[in-house]
C-alpha cells in the first residue's frame, strides 16, 4: 500500500490537472496584485499630499490647506510697524497623537524701532506693546514669562519664555510611516496686520539640539511671517457685515520624520511570524487536519490581537491607516492559507490526486510568500514622503 501511495504521489501530473494549477496560481497571482494595488496606490497619494499641504502651510504666498490665498497687500496709506521676532524651541515635552495634542517650551524674542511705534500706539491711545496679549493660535498658554527687556539706540527688546499646550489633529492615514509639520504660531489679536507685521528673525530662531521627540527624529525647522485672516465680525455692531480682520502671524514649522523601521517591525514582528507559521502549514500532509488548520487558526487570533494593539496607539476614526491595512493584509493571507489548506485536503483524500496536492501545496506557498513579501515591501516604501 505504501509502495502504491508513494507511486501516486509521484506520477506526473495530467494536462487537465495542470489547467487546474494553473488557473489557481493565476487567480491567487491576480488576487494579490488587486489587492496590492489597492493598498499602496492610496497610499502613495496620500504621502504626496500631505507633503503638499506642509509645503503650503510654510510658503509665505500659499494659502493654508483649506482657506483662500492670503492677502498680502496692506490697505492704502497704511504703514504698519516692522517688529521682528524670532522663536527658539529648547523643549517638546509632550506629543500625543491619540490626543491630538502636543506640548512645547520655547522663547519668544520681540524687537522694534521706538520712533515708528510711538506713533502706532494700539489704535486706542495706548502705548504700542506688541508683547502685550500675544497668543498662540490653536493652542493655549500654560506659562508665560518675560526675562530680559531693554531699549537701546532707539530699539526696544523683549524676551519672554513660554509654555503651551498646542491641539495638533495629527495626520494618521499613514501611521506607523507618518511625518507631522509642528507649527507655533503666534499672533497679538491687539494689532491688526496694517498697524503690525512680523519679520521672522530666521537667523536666530529653531530648535535645540537638545530636543528629542519619542519614535520621531526633527528633520529640519523653517520660521515665516504670513497674514492669517478671521472672516467674520465676532458680532461687533460698528462692523459691517462681511468684515474680515488680519492678523500677521509668526509661525516656526517643525518637520518630524521617523528616523528608524525600528518601530514599524516592532509593531508587525507578531503578525508577520503568525503568517509565516500559518504558511508553513503548506508543507504539512493535507490529511493531518489538526496541525494543519490549527496553525492557520492559531496565527488568525494573533493577528486579529495584534490589530487591536495597533488600534489603541491612534485616534478612534473611521480612517484605514497603513496599520490597519497592513493587519488586514495579514488577516486576508491567513484565511487564504486555510482556503487553500481546503482545497488541498480535498484534491489529496477525495479525489485522491496526491501529485497534484502536492504541486498545489508548493506552488502556493511560493505565490502567497512572494506575493506577502511584495506587498509589505512597497506598503511602507509607498507611506514614506518626499
Amino acid at each position: 500500500m505504501s509502495n502504491q501511495r508513494q507511486a501516486a504521489a509521484d506520477r506526473v501530473i495530467n494536462r487537465g490537472e495542470r489547467l487546474f494549477l494553473a488557473a489557481w496560481l493565476a487567480g491567487l497571482s491576480l488576487l494579490l496584485a488587486i489587492a496590492g494595488c489597492l493598498a499602496v496606490f492610496p497610499v502613495r497619494n496620500e504621502a504626496l499630499a500631505v507633503a503638499g499641504r506642509h509645503r503650503d502651510r510654510m510658503d509665505p504666498s500659499a494659502p493654508d490647506p483649506g482657506t483662500t490665498s492670503p492677502d498680502r497687500q496692506l490697505p492704502a496709506g497704511a504703514i504698519p510697524t516692522p517688529v521682528t521676532a524670532g522663536i527658539y524651541v529648547d523643549r517638546i515635552v509632550d506629543l500625543s497623537i491619540k490626543d491630538a495634542s502636543w506640548t512645547v517650551d520655547f522663547y519668544l524674542w520681540l524687537r522694534w524701532h521706538l520712533d515708528s511705534a510711538q506713533a502706532e500706539g494700539d489704535g486706542a491711545g495706548g502705548a504700542f506693546e506688541p508683547g502685550n496679549g500675544i497668543q498662540v493660535v490653536d493652542g493655549s498658554i500654560e506659562s508665560s514669562q518675560r526675562e530680559e527687556q531693554c531699549t537701546t539706540a532707539g530699539e526696544r527688546y523683549e524676551r519672554y519664555r513660554i509654555i503651551a499646550r498646542i491641539t495638533k489633529p495629527f495626520e494618521i492615514s499613514r501611521f506607523p510611516c507618518d511625518d507631522h509639520l509642528l507649527t507655533i504660531n503666534i499672533e497679538n489679536p491687539r494689532y491688526q496686520r496694517h498697524q503690525l507685521v512680523f519679520v521672522a528673525d530666521e537667523a536666530n530662531s529653531g530648535v535645540s539640539s537638545r530636543v528629542r521627540v519619542s519614535a520621531y527624529g526633527i528633520h529640519r525647522s523653517q520660521i515665516i511671517e504670513k497674514p492669517h485672516s478671521y472672516k467674520t465680525t465676532r458680532g461687533d455692531p460698528r462692523l459691517p457685515a462681511g468684515t474680515k480682520s488680519t492678523y500677521s502671524q509668526c509661525r516656526l514649522g517643525i518637520e518630524l520624520r521617523r528616523d528608524t523601521w525600528g518601530f514599524y517591525f516592532k509593531m508587525f514582528q507578531a503578525l508577520y511570524v503568525a503568517v509565516t507559521i500559518a504558511m508553513l502549514s503548506m508543507f504539512i500532509k493535507p490529511t493531518n487536519v489538526d496541525p494543519r488548520f490549527g496553525l492557520g487558526v492559531g496565527g488568525l487570533l494573533a493577528a486579529v490581537a495584534n490589530s487591536y494593539v495597533t488600534s489603541s496607539l491612534i485616534p478612534d476614526t473611521g480612517m484605514m491607516t497603513v496599520a490597519d491595512l497592513v493587519n488586514g493584509i495579514g488577516i486576508g493571507m491567513i484565511l487564504l492559507t486555510v482556503v487553500q489548506s481546503t482545497v488541498s485536503l480535498y484534491l489529496f483524500e477525495r479525489l485522491e490526486l496526491e501529485a497534484l496536492s502536492r504541486r498545489f501545496d508548493q506552488a502556493s506557498f511560493a505565490i502567497l510568500a512572494g506575493g506577502y513579501l511584495a506587498i509589505n515591501l512597497a506598503l511602507p516604501l509607498a507611506a514614506i514622503a518626499g
